[in-house]
């Protein structure tokens, strides 16, 4: 087979090379004229908002007609997001790609893979009508068991009304939890009183729900926006009334900035604090000093507390656990898989995706991605996620005999 370069990535998004990961890779920056000792992949993980979605956060029909097309090849298809399992469930749902057995071709796929909220926690989820096939997984076993919450909390929910989300209706279950990395208190604590003090509001992620306590219209609008931009609406827990009564509690240290009902049930897998896109740097810089010491993580001064991320689209920052991120989620969820990393595809688009395609085998920014995560990757695609870029390039790579394909 052919190498990528000849495919034709250019820089910014056309066919031919793009800058990668490191000056001297000239495996994958130069026209090969050898084989190199990898170039060949069986596994793609995809980041989803701006990259596997479209601009309307939907997955089109072409994409779910290929990606079932190379799953029953044998190539594995997996997804590393900053949603939530819940948020990603529906497009886990949409692809339904069946099980590979563990006897199928020596192939063993129980579930399909995610990473999610970032790569604070990594998952197997199956579809209940296929656990049979399985094997020796069980959907009922092992400590997933203890980490699910596939039951609505009563005050967002009536009894009688019927969830439409799969991990809710338990049409689809977690079968394994292969890792999941919380913030620690002392972290959660600092977090909840910084966005206090900044004024902002905050989402606190923990098992399938995001937790809420807004207290003027800014921060209701902000929910709104980031409910309709993840399809949660069923996992929004207002902790200050299903009315959402602006003046119902207080918000200092005593009751947690208001959170203190959230942090009762558990230390979140990360926060959202919620900003104005004006000032949206100017709240990341405010976040590194005061959880790492300084704005600029080169300084010597700066100790790496937490893990601070730039919000896509821009008005939200995220904090993870110091080394979290979907890279080291990808690098564990491979292991877990026996999957060696250098037989990876990855694509991204955000600032959250920049570990996550510098770690792969292989690294491609949409053409819609911010010009710096262009820089770290390996390529470039050619077409923007409403063009259906991912499937386009993943077209391409089977054109040249890229692909490990059960077929090729």
């Amino acid at each position: 087979p052919g190498s990528l370069v000849s495919l034709g990535l250019t820089p910014a998004g056309s066919w031919q090379e793009e800058g990668a990961k490191g000056s001297g890779d000239d495996e994958m920056t130069t026209t090969m004229t050898t084989t190199p000792t990898k170039n060949r992949y069986r596994m793609a993980a995809f980041d989803l908002d701006g990259t596997l979605l479209n601009s309307n956060h939907q997955l089109s029909d072409r994409t779910v007609e290929y990606l079932r097309k190379l799953h029953s090849k044998g190539f594995i298809i997996a997804i590393a997001t900053g949603r939530s399992a819940a948020c990603a469930a529906h497009i886990i749902e949409k692809l339904d790609l069946a099980p590979v057995s563990q006897t199928d071709a020596g192939v063993s796929r129980p579930g399909f893979p995610l990473v999610c909220t970032n790569g604070a926690r990594g998952l197997r989820i199956v579809k209940k009508a296929h656990s049979d096939i399985i094997g020796d997984a069980s959907v009922h076993a092992g400590p997933a068991t203890m980490n699910r919450s596939n039951t609505m909390p009563t005050d967002v929910r009536s009894a009688d009304e019927t969830p439409r989300n799969p991990l809710l209706r338990e049409t689809l279950v977690i079968d394994v939890e292969m890792f999941h990395d919380r913030l620690t208190e002392e972290l959660t604590l600092k977090v909840l009183k910084l966005a206090n003090d900044l004024g902002c509001m905050v989402n606190y992620y923990q098992g399938h729900y995001i937790y809420v306590a807004p207290r003027n219209e800014r921060h209701l609008e902000a929910a709104e926006r980031y409910k309709t931009l993840t399809g949660s609406d069923e996992f929004f827990v207002y902790l200050n009334g299903v009315n959402k009564d602006l003046s119902a509690q207080s918000f200092n240290e005593a009751n947690s900035w208001g959170y203190k009902e959230a942090v009762r049930k558990g230390l979140p897998s990360k926060i959202i604090i919620f900003c104005d896109s004006a000032i949206l740097d100017k709240v990341v810089d405010d976040c590194r000093v005061h959880l790492n010491g300084s704005s600029d993580p080169c300084d010597q001064s700066y100790s790496y507390n937490a893990h601070i991320i730039r919000g896509a689209p821009p008005f939200f920052v995220e904090v993870l656990n110091p080394g979290v991120h979907k890279g080291r989620g990808l690098v564990r969820l491979c292991e877990s898989l026996d999957v060696p990393l250098d037989e990876v595809l990855a694509f991204g688009d955000g600032d959250n995706d920049a570990e996550f395609l510098t770690v792969a085998g292989c690294g491609f920014a949409m053409k819609n991605a911010r010009d710096n995560v262009k820089a770290l990757a390996d390529f470039v695609t050619e077409w923007t996620n409403d063009e259906d870029g991912v499937i386009r390039t993943l077209q391409k790579l089977e054109e040249t005999g890229k692909l490990m394909l059960k077929d090729s």
